[in-house]
């Protein structure tokens, strides 16, 4: 059989491998932070038919004489060069200007890292070395998201490392402050709604009682429907006694029933009495008699007002109008007006008591780094956040105040060339890349770099790195793997063409 013939199998495998290096290339064209790959070649073996000859007195020396068997695979390289950035406004998207990578990484020991877990918060700093307790990789790709517990993730749910934030766990002293508070508050609310809709019954009854009193007055005026106006407004004044008198008297509708919760020392003060200094001024206005029972002596008063004892013939007698109870009536009226914005007032202080009490609950943060290596969250609460060019990722709390989540680290690496593709835009050391841990003993945060020192990259916030792959090279290879794909195939149908004329030799 003919060598040239398994020359060209051999060219058309790598032509082939070529051709598969170039279509992953071009279906990643649109993959962030994606790296292009490229085949070389180098020959295979060759069979010497004759030996070099050197030379000697009486003649030259002669060069060996050698067939090549073909070709074989090189390297398929993977080509580190930036890609360049793409512009997208989302605070979340981070591309990398320079060398470096984000080390991503899923939990491998729970016990060592102090992730919030069900009901048990975290302080987010991995103990011990980093590679111990997380499965790190490293990308390219700078897409994060928040999880619903505020960590900075990859899109497959990969934890972004760095230096966490000063963290602060709830004590068990605050814990059990907010809990009482916030117990107290949950009594009050049945109160609170109970005034509320007694205050909504007043208001319609005596508004019932104020067109009644009108009607009657038109009535006397005109001289007609007296009747029919009398006794509507007998009948008002009749359902506005027996619903301020009777069964249903105003201190049952839960205007007792809050004074109560606000002034008795086992509801609400008691757990005000436990809250730090912070909201004083708030539990102050619940406590100082101000101003719910205020509102509770002005409507006794008023409501007696409208109580002179006699309804309504003597009040309402034929002919005359009945002006003094339909002042007061109106009098009422524009007190329970009052009356509802304070209630408003009360409402919205009991919002701020109720966000005091669940600060004592949650964990908070200060303006520093905490010098540990962990996991970077942003609390859900916050108003707003950032990313700097350095990594440190900073938010405004619901306070409004400005505190630090943490900062992004960078891994660098002797040989990127080196790293194994792991899919998913991840990267994984290998026995050629060169380690993050120079010293063997784990990789710890000082061997992960800030941004934008030591070489490493900065961080771009609202921005992606794009694919490095160029479409028109990809194109021009794709074309030279074409032709040398077809080449070797020539060279096979050549030889088979000679094997052929061999054969007919016979004839």
């Amino acid at each position: 059989m003919l060598r040239s013939m398994y020359s060209g199998i051999s060219g058309m495998k790598n032509f082939q491998t070529k051709l598969d290096v170039i279509g992953n290339n071009i279906a990643n064209v649109n993959t962030y932070g994606f790296k292009k790959s490229r085949t070389t070649f180098k020959d295979l073996i060759s069979q010497q038919i004759s030996g070099a000859g050197a030379a000697n007195g009486a003649r030259g020396g002669t060069n060996a004489q050698q067939i090549g068997l073909g070709t074989q695979t090189s390297s398929i390289d993977v080509i580190h060069t930036t890609g360049a950035t793409q512009t997208t406004a989302r605070t979340l998207d981070l591309a990398l200007s320079g060398d470096g990578f984000f080390p991503v990484a899923t939990i491998s020991d729970l016990a060592r890292v102090g992730i919030d877990r069900g009901n048990q918060v975290g302080d987010n700093i991995i103990t011990g070395a980093i590679d111990r307790s997380m499965n790190l990789s490293y990308t390219r790709a700078g897409n994060f998201y928040l999880d619903d517990r505020g960590y900075l993730v990859t899109s497959d749910g990969l934890f972004l490392v760095g230096e966490t934030g000063e963290k602060s766990l709830p004590s068990a002293d605050h814990i059990t402050k907010g809990n009482n508070a916030l117990t107290s508050i949950t009594q009050f609310e049945g109160s609170y709604k109970n005034i509320t809709d007694a205050v909504k019954v007043l208001e319609k009854k005596t508004d019932t009682l104020i067109s009644a009193y009108n009607e009657y007055n038109d009535a006397v005026a005109s001289g007609s429907n007296l009747t029919s106006a009398h006794n509507a407004l007998t009948a008002a004044h009749t359902d506005f006694k027996n619903y301020v008198e009777g069964a249903g008297n105003y201190t049952n509708k839960g205007f007792k029933d809050i004074a109560i919760r606000f002034n008795d020392t086992g509801g609400v003060t008691e757990s005000v009495a436990m809250l730090n200094n912070s909201i004083t001024n708030t539990t102050t206005g619940f406590n100082n008699t101000q101003p719910i029972t205020e509102i509770i002596s002005e409507i006794s008063t008023t409501v007696k007002q409208l109580q002179p004892g006699e309804y309504p013939s003597t009040v309402v007698a034929s002919g005359t109008i009945a002006t003094t109870d339909l002042d007061t009536a109106k009098a009422l009226m524009d007190k329970i007006s009052n009356f509802k914005v304070d209630l408003e007032q009360v409402a919205q202080s009991v919002v701020t008591f109720e966000n005091a009490a669940e600060s004592l609950l949650k964990p908070s943060w200060s303006e520093s780094l905490s010098g540990e290596a962990g996991l970077i969250q942003i609390p859900l609460d916050a108003q707003s956040f950032s990313i700097g060019p350095d990594g440190t990722v900073t938010f405004v709390n619901s306070s409004g105040q400005l505190n630090v989540a943490g900062q992004i680290r960078i891994a660098n690496f002797a040989n990127a060339g080196g790293l194994e593709k792991a899919g998913g835009n991840l990267y994984r050391e290998s026995s050629n890349s060169g380690s993050v841990d120079k010293d063997g003993n784990g990789i710890q945060l000082d061997e992960l770099f800030t941004p934008g020192t030591e070489g490493a990259a900065s961080i771009i916030a609202g921005a992606l790195e794009m694919s490095n792959v160029d479409l028109s090279e990809e194109f021009t290879e794709m074309i030279v793997a074409q032709r040398g794909f077809q080449s070797n195939t020539k060279i096979i149908t050549t030889s088979d063409e000679i094997l052929q004329e061999l054969m007919g030799l016979k004839r």
